[in-house]
């Protein structure tokens, strides 16, 4: 998003949908940034989502938040694009640290993945991985819950397509791929017969299902009522299972999420290590994208040396980039600015090859294309520069009530490499991360473990001319 693009632009790119639902998310947010860290409201639920979300896929703030956050107009776009001219030079100042040393890769690796080990090993995320499975099967009643309240799949040899029941029962077209997954899940269960486009009833819901067991009505009634009222619009996503719209209790649990202990632990000690690792005289320059509220940023700049660092907090959203600057003053080496990853970042005024280490937390996903998206990446780091990556790398069915409605989840354009949904296997993003050109590529989650089970990664890539 560029600089010079006042507020009041960003707003009309808005939906009154969406702006109704960001409202209500940054209400929540504001009055917990100075406490709580966290990439996403719905993320933090345990539902995975990001603050892609919010930042890679676009959504501006509205203009109530911007001026609560100090976002002016007039003055606000001459200062922020001097800001952006003081930090290109201070980025192009002096030689960063060069590229990252084979040896120091190795090292690196060998760090991610022996610290990998022993957080997939905590007791709490072990019973948190234990829970998916009837989680898993849960999904499958509430699904059929706000099939029966649609009134369809009711009858055996009951055809349906997607299509035909967004256009019948008057949902909203933006739910289309979110309504498609549903009904592929019904088919993997037996519900359902696919053939192309069209989905035939085998086991109609006029009966119960064997997944109905695990819910009790009130939750199956609860579900029914407000899934079909999120398609039809009624509903706002973060009313369904925000209460009140507010994201601040989820922001806090969030802190206390085993599976981001999980994902935030591994990338402190690789950054740990790079720091003792830095050579003599150099300066440190980092940039994070998608920062959203700083969950990951939070425990990242503790551990760098103030004297010799600079970080760049981005996001696609000023108002994260001022809740940032609240929250993070008192480390003076950081630096805030508007970043769309989406878009060529030397065309946004930050120069080529401007850092040394790239973080990117839960956010690559929610684009459009993950090449292209990985190329920008690319162009922000030196020759032989880290890429620090932590993703949900497996759909689970609970992100059919939760991250799958949100705007920037099916954001994805991509189909050949995501026909069904956004996220990419660990060893898709390696594949993906060397096509864009990175020489190294290293994913720290093992396999079989409960981190797996839960569907999160932390990768780190070496940038080619290292």
């Amino acid at each position: 998003m560029s600089d010079a693009l006042p507020p009041s632009s960003r707003l009309d790119r808005l939906s009154p949908e969406r702006r109704a639902l960001l409202e209500k998310r940054l209400r929540g947010l504001a009055p917990a940034a100075g406490g709580a860290g966290g990439a996403g409201a719905a993320r933090a639920a345990g539902m995975a989502a990001d603050p892609g979300a919010a930042g890679a896929a676009g959504i501006a703030v509205d203009a109530g938040a911007a001026g609560a956050a100090g976002a002016a107009h007039e003055t606000g776009t001459v200062d922020a694009a001097g800001a952006s001219r003081e930090l290109a030079a201070e980025l192009r100042g002096g030689s960063g640290i060069g590229p990252i040393p084979a040896e120091v890769w190795t090292t690196l690796a060998a760090i991610g993945a022996r610290e990998a080990e022993r957080l997939a090993l905590a007791p709490d995320l072990v019973a948190e991985a234990g829970l998916e499975p009837r989680l898993d099967r849960e999904a499958v009643a509430f699904v059929a819950a706000a099939c029966r309240r649609l009134g369809v799949l009711l009858q055996a040899g009951e055809e349906v397509t997607v299509a035909g029941l967004l256009r019948e029962h008057r949902l909203l077209p933006r739910y289309r791929k979110a309504l498609r997954r549903w009904l592929d899940m019904l088919a993997e269960e037996g519900v359902l017969a696919r053939q192309g486009e069209i989905y035939r009833t085998v086991r109609p819901l006029s009966e119960p299902l064997p997944q109905d067991a695990l819910i009790d009505d009130a939750r199956r009634d609860y579900y029914g009522e407000n899934l079909v009222a999120v398609l039809t619009g009624k509903v706002h996503p973060l009313e369904f299972y925000l209460a009140g719209g507010s994201s601040k209790s989820v922001e806090e649990g969030y802190r206390e999420l085993p599976i981001f202990r999980y994902c935030n632990g591994i990338a402190s000690a690789l950054l740990a290590a790079q720091v003792a690792a830095l050579p003599p005289g150099r300066r440190f320059r980092l940039l994070e994208v998608g920062a959203g509220t700083g969950g990951t940023t939070a425990s990242l700049l503790p551990l760098l040396p103030p004297e010799r660092t600079v970080y760049v907090f981005t996001d696609v959203s000023k108002f994260f980039t001022d809740l940032g600057e609240q929250k993070f003053g008192g480390f003076p080496f950081v630096r805030y600015r508007e970043l769309d990853i989406e878009r060529d970042p030397v065309a946004q005024g930050l120069p080529a090859g401007c850092c040394d280490w790239l973080v990117a937390a839960h956010v690559l996903h929610a684009t459009r294309n993950v090449h292209e998206t990985l190329v920008h990446v690319r162009r922000l780091l030196g020759p032989g520069g880290l890429l620090l990556l932590l993703e949900e790398t497996r759909f689970q069915r609970k992100y059919h009530f939760s991250m799958g409605f949100l705007p920037g989840f099916d954001h994805f354009e991509d189909y050949g490499l995501r026909p069904a949904h956004p996220l990419l296997s660990a060893a898709q993003w390696c594949a993906a991360l060397r096509a864009a050109g990175f020489a190294d590529a290293a994913a720290f989650t093992p396999a079989g473990s409960a981190a797996e089970v839960m569907g999160v990664d932390v990768l780190l890539a070496r940038a080619e001319g290292g």
